[in-house]
């Protein structure tokens, strides 16, 4: 608070050239007179003109001395932008980590039939990828493996579809693919998600409920689809997207 003071002090003598010691005011002066010859020099010779520009030039320094006067609570203030800048920092850097993988973004697509994960699965660096996000890959996962392969993801941390919570992740792809998310839900909540209905006769003997991504023709007789169907244990459901050769 005493630096504040005198800065506050300085601050309005400067602009009024009162309040101050001999040494001090012989020092504001001199100041003076180095702004005057600035300000003459960029603002014209008009001597009106310059005070006018001093006078405004010389509001700086209160302003700067007020601005100093915030006490504890302006050091608070520093402190709390400091951490919050640190905060970006370190979301910045597990981010980069893991290249800016969204496990939940990721999982929407493809189970959206909007995303390529038989791609993905068979690129070695993969593996890194979701190890960094925290995602568990099963003993029997083929990640990395060029071909048909298969296998699960277990996100460690809490992730959603739809806001319906995640168990894990089951895939498999060959002749077809399917993806398949394992959600805590009812089959009532699991039909909503997606607005699931009746599947054509051709799709039944592994799916009645769900969601053509395209009308059949000729040479697609069996578009992907959207399915929901019951999961492996009770208060379970399978939410996903399934593709067919053919």
């Amino acid at each position: 608070m005493a630096r504040c003071s005198l800065c506050v002090r300085f601050a309005f003598a400067f602009v009024r050239g009162s309040g101050l010691s001999r040494a001090e005011r012989w020092s504001w002066r001199r100041l003076r007179g180095v702004l005057a010859s600035v300000v003459g020099w960029r603002s014209g010779i008009r001597e009106a003109d310059m005070k006018h520009s001093i006078a405004r030039w010389a509001l700086w320094p209160l302003a700067l001395a007020l601005s100093g006067c915030g006490g504890s609570g302006g050091e608070d203030r520093v402190a709390s932008r400091a951490a919050a800048r640190t905060g970006a920092d370190a979301t910045a850097s597990a981010s980069a980590a893991t290249g800016g993988f969204d496990f939940a973004t990721w999982v929407a697509a493809n189970a959206a039939c909007k995303g390529e994960y038989f791609a993905d699965v068979q690129d070695p660096a993969f593996a890194r990828t979701l190890s960094a996000a925290g995602i568990e890959v099963s003993a029997d996962s083929t990640i990395g493996e060029v071909g048909p392969g298969g296998g699960s993801l277990t996100p460690r941390a809490p992730t959603k579809l739809f806001g319906l919570p995640i168990v894990r992740v089951d895939y498999d792809f060959g002749s077809g693919s399917t993806f398949a998310v394992v959600v805590r839900a009812s089959a009532e909540q699991a039909r909503a998600a997606i607005g699931a209905r009746t599947l054509a006769e051709i799709y039944r003997e592994y799916y009645r409920l769900g969601v053509p991504t395209a009308a059949p023709s000729e040479d697609t007789p069996m578009p992907d689809i959207q399915f929901v169907r019951d999961g492996d244990k009770p208060g379970t459901q399978e939410i996903g997207c399934a593709a067919f050769d053919m």
